[in-house]
């Protein structure tokens, strides 16, 4: 995978100006302060998070702080570009064999499924939300490196699979909507707004196992 790219492309000459994501500069520190502008974040929301206690959860001064960003927005907006990287990571890693589709599926659908529920990702889908009116861009390119791109990568796979005739002919984008609708079956939603706790492996397990059922019946090309 590519490096992660900061937001801005020069080196802080002076107090003010922003070292934010420049490559091989001071990466170590530049990490603590997102490390620490990440627990502040998920703590406070956006609109309770200032720079002094970012700058004391990670452990640098506000001058050393502001050396790196310029201020919170842009803060802000880079930690969610490197948990959209993450994410993004994730979901392209997925790469089926063609004598294993049903288990390749599977091991998506599992694997999908505690990234989803997560209690990294659900806190940061949480400040998403909470900043979403005041960054509703935000949103959209979190969307979009999450749910949006494991449809577009499930869309690509089942396009190749209609393709070589391990699925019926259909329409690949409908199909990884369904894929995705069954095999998590709610859990992101009710893990979210705390409706019950992150399922155990085998409640996941349990849960993939039926919606590649119904996938599979409907699906697959019959022999």
């Amino acid at each position: 995978m590519a490096a992660k790219a900061g937001w801005m492309s020069k080196i802080a000459a002076r107090p003010g100006d922003t070292a934010a994501g420049v490559e091989g500069h001071d990466s170590e520190k530049r990490r603590q302060i997102l490390d620490g502008a990440r627990e502040v974040f998920r703590a406070k929301g956006y609109e309770g998070a200032s720079m002094d206690a970012i700058a004391k959860a990670a452990g640098v001064s506000k001058g050393t702080l502001y050396v790196y960003f310029t201020n919170k927005d842009e803060l802000f907006e880079q930690l969610i570009a490197d948990e959209k990287q993450e994410l993004a990571a994730a979901l392209d890693a997925f790469q089926p064999k063609a004598e294993s589709f049903r288990e390749n599926l599977r091991a998506f659908a599992i694997s999908f499924n505690d990234l989803l529920t997560g209690e990294s990702h659900m806190s940061t889908i949480r400040m998403v939300v909470g900043a979403v009116e005041k960054f509703p861009a935000v949103g959209a390119i979190f969307f979009k490196a999450g749910a949006e791109r494991g449809t577009t990568r499930l869309t690509e796979v089942f396009g190749e699979a209609i393709a070589d005739g391990r699925l019926k002919p259909c329409d690949p984008l409908v199909a990884a909507h369904h894929f995705i609708a069954l095999c998590t079956a709610e859990v992101m939603k009710k893990s979210l707004f705390g409706c019950q706790l992150r399922p155990t492996p085998e409640g996941v397990e349990k849960i993939v196992d039926e919606g590649l059922d119904v996938f599979m019946a409907y699906y697959s090309v019959k022999p």
